[in-house]
């Protein structure tokens, strides 16, 4: 993306949305290093991953909506 681009209204919002993605991920990120990462996240992202493997993913993100749905509802 050019430094015109990023300029724009739609460029600050991508720009915007690849920095929150990059913090979102790092703790991710921290857990993998670390190799601790708990098994429930493990099997979550496995499932995620092999959608977009198969290039399915609008179940990838179903899978991982549903996801994280289940961690804000308990």
């Amino acid at each position: 993306m050019g430094e015109a681009e990023k300029r724009t209204a739609k460029g600050k919002s991508m720009v915007a949305t690849f920095k929150q993605c990059a913090r979102y991920l790092n703790p991710l990120f921290k857990f993998c290093r670390k190799k601790v990462l708990p098994d429930d996240i493990r099997q979550a992202l496995l499932v995620v991953a092999e959608c977009c493997m198969k290039r399915d993913y609008l179940a990838a993100m179903d899978h991982y909506n549903m996801e994280n749905n289940e961690d804000v509802n308990g």
